[in-house]
């Protein structure tokens, strides 16, 4: 059976660009307003679609809000994967590591509204909310302990990677928060290049006999 078309777009496309358009609208307006005020009507008002059309995708404000904080955080760790593998495999762990670092600031905290949503906008919205933040939090621990296994060589230990690992994601969310909301701000680099010292110190920690 064809798929029925209009203006060109199967029914399957015209949705993907609906929630494409959601999405953005989200971006931009959870972002700047905050999720208090991301109300469905702005959101729809920005993607330029509706009520109705926003239901048929959407159970609610909560389900665009989990879906858009997961693309970042989806975005984020690509990018940041990317970075690791890009860099030569004979490189040191500090040329191998700040690149993911500034991968991880182009990202996310380069955009205000990213780093808000990501890491300001997920808290307190609902127990559900709250149980999926953890959820993703635990799973950067687990990202960054595979990276530090598989490109710096720091495996070996009963409990991994995973102390160092959730450490270092505090310090390396909250700069990039006090980054993004500062005016005047630091340079980029000299904020990757002072994380950067941060990750170093916990990798030699990790090395250093007992």
């Amino acid at each position: 059976m064809s798929q029925r078309v209009y203006r060109g777009l199967s029914i399957e496309d015209r949705q993907a660009d609906r929630h494409h358009r959601f999405m953005d609208a989200a971006l931009e307006v959870f972002g700047t307003r905050g999720y208090a005020g991301g109300t469905v009507s702005a959101i729809c008002a920005e993607a330029g679609l509706s009520r109705r059309q926003f239901y048929e995708l959407f159970g609610g404000r909560e389900d665009l809000l989990i879906a858009v904080y997961d693309r970042i955080h989806a975005e984020a760790r690509d990018a940041v994967l990317r970075a690791f593998t890009e860099v030569d495999g004979t490189a040191g762990i500090e040329d191998r590591t700040r690149p993911a670092i500034a991968a991880f600031f182009d990202s996310v905290a380069v955009d205000p509204r990213r780093m808000r949503i990501a890491f300001v906008e997920v808290g307190g919205v609902s127990a559900r909310v709250e149980q999926h933040r953890i959820n993703t939090r635990a799973e950067w621990t687990a990202f960054f302990s595979a990276a530090a296994a598989e490109f710096t060589g720091l495996s070996s230990s009963e409990f991994g990677f995973d102390y160092e690992a959730s450490a270092f994601i505090g310090a390396l969310t909250a700069a990039g928060h006090l980054w993004t909301s500062s005016d005047p701000r630091p340079d980029r680099d000299v904020v990757v290049d002072m994380l950067l010292r941060i990750i170093l110190a916990l990798a030699a920690g990790r090395s250093s006999p007992d």
